[in-house]
C-alpha cells in the first residue's frame, strides 16, 4: 500500500527548500527541487507551530503576493515569512500611544504664554467695501465662515505669499489663493471654504513681510465675507518718513526761496494784475530785483496750470525760463509786462501783470 503525502507539509517543505537554498545565477539552470516525503503520522503541531501554512499556500497560488510581502518575522526559524509579515512602516497592531505626555515646567509656562495671547481681545474694526480689520499681532484674529460661502483674508498691498499656507484641517476645509490689482498695489487673498459646520482649525500664512496665524470656525449660517489687517507699526514708521521726506523738501524750497526773503527791504510789490478769472489770478506779485515771484492760489495745484510769456515793446509774447514752487512762479529776470494765459484760441483765459515802478535802489 502506498503513503499518502500530506498536502500541507508538502507545501511547507518547498518554501524551506526555496529560503534556505542560495541564489542561482541567472545564466545557470535552476537545480531541480528535491522534495522528502514525510509520512502521514509525522508530528503535525511541531511545523504548525513553525511556519504560516495559509500564508506560503496564497503565495504558491499567486507568485506576485510574494512581492508584497518583505518582512521577515525574526521569531520563526530559517527567516520565513510569517503572521507578523506587513509593511514596514506600519504600527505595530499592540502598539499603544500615550494620549497624555507629562511636560516640564518650562513647556508648561510656554504653554500658558500662548494661552494669554489667543486670549487677547484682539478687537475687530470696520474697513472700507466691507473689509473686517484686525491689528496685526494684537491678538490671535477669528475668521468664521459657513458652507456654502466664500470668506476672504486679504494681506498688505504689495505683500507676497511665500509657499503654501499650512492649515490645521486640510480635508474639510478648502484653501485657494487669488490677487487682484497691479504693480505695487497688487494684494494677494485667501480664499477659504468650509465643507460642514462646527469644524475649529487654524491657518499659517508666510508672505515676504510676515507671518500671519489665524483661527478658523465654521457655522452654518454666519461668515464673515472679508477680513484684513490694520498695521500700527508699518503705518507709524510711514508717516515718519512721510514727516521726514516732507521737512527735508521745505528745507530744500525755503533755501531756494531764502534769497528773496533775506533782501525784504529791496523786494518791490508795485505790479498791477487786471483780466482773467480768479482761478489764474495771482495773489501778488513782487521781484527781489534779480527775479520775479508771481504767487497763485493754492487750488492751483489741482489744475491746469497757465502758461508765462514776457511781452515785449511791440507787444509781442515770448517764451522765459521759469520754474512752479509751491504755487508760485519764479522768474529769473525782470519784466515790464507779462501775460498767463491758459487755453488757446478766442476762448483762452488772459491775466496782464505790469509793472508800475522801478524797484527801490
Amino acid at each position: 500500500m502506498k503513503k499518502r503525502i500530506h498536502f500541507t507539509t508538502v507545501a511547507a517543505c518547498i518554501t524551506t527548500a526555496f529560503a534556505q537554498s542560495p541564489a542561482t545565477p541567472h545564466n545557470l539552470p535552476a537545480a531541480p527541487i528535491q522534495v522528502n516525503r514525510v509520512p502521514a503520522q509525522s508530528p503535525q503541531p511541531t511545523l504548525s507551530q513553525k511556519y504560516d501554512f495559509g500564508g506560503q499556500l496564497r503565495v504558491l497560488e499567486d507568485p506576485m503576493a510574494m512581492d508584497s510581502q518583505k518582512s521577515v518575522n525574526p521569531s520563526v526559524p530559517g527567516g520565513a515569512l510569517g503572521p507578523m509579515a506587513t509593511g514596514e512602516n506600519k504600527v505595530p497592531k499592540d502598539y499603544q500611544p500615550r494620549t497624555d505626555v507629562p511636560l516640564s515646567a518650562t513647556a508648561v509656562q510656554a504653554v500658558r504664554v500662548s494661552e494669554i495671547w489667543r486670549a487677547q481681545q484682539n478687537e475687530p474694526a470696520s474697513g472700507k467695501d466691507g473689509r473686517v480689520l484686525y491689528a496685526y499681532g494684537a491678538g490671535l484674529p477669528v475668521v468664521v465662515c459657513a458652507p456654502l460661502r466664500v470668506c476672504t483674508i486679504e494681506l498688505q498691498p504689495g505683500e507676497k505669499i511665500m509657499g503654501e499656507p499650512q492649515i490645521g484641517d486640510s480635508v474639510r476645509w478648502n484653501v485657494s489663493p487669488a490677487l487682484y490689482g497691479q504693480g505695487e498695489d497688487a494684494t494677494s487673498v485667501i480664499v477659504l471654504k468650509p465643507q460642514e459646520p462646527g469644524l475649529d482649525t487654524n491657518l499659517l500664512i508666510t508672505t515676504d513681510r510676515r507671518a500671519y496665524y489665524i483661527r478658523l470656525v465654521s457655522k452654518p449660517q454666519e461668515y464673515v465675507a472679508r477680513v484684513a489687517f490694520s498695521y500700527p507699526e508699518a503705518e507709524n514708521n510711514r508717516k515718519w518718513q512721510d514727516h521726514l521726506v516732507a521737512q527735508a523738501q521745505q528745507r530744500k524750497s525755503d533755501a531756494q526761496l531764502t534769497p528773496a526773503i533775506a533782501t525784504a527791504e529791496r523786494l518791490n510789490f508795485d505790479y498791477k494784475i487786471s483780466g482773467g478769472n480768479e482761478e489764474i489770478r495771482p495773489v501778488r506779485v513782487f521781484d527781489d530785483g534779480a527775479k520775479t515771484y508771481i504767487q497763485m492760489r493754492p487750488e492751483i495745484q489741482n489744475r491746469e496750470t497757465p502758461a508765462l510769456l514776457i511781452l515785449g515793446s511791440d507787444g509781442k509774447g515770448e517764451m522765459t525760463n521759469y520754474r512752479v514752487q509751491h504755487q508760485t512762479y519764479i522768474v529769473d529776470r525782470l519784466f515790464d509786462r507779462a501775460r498767463l494765459i491758459l487755453g488757446a484760441g478766442k476762448k483762452a483765459q488772459k491775466v496782464e501783470i505790469t509793472r508800475e515802478q522801478q524797484p527801490k535802489g
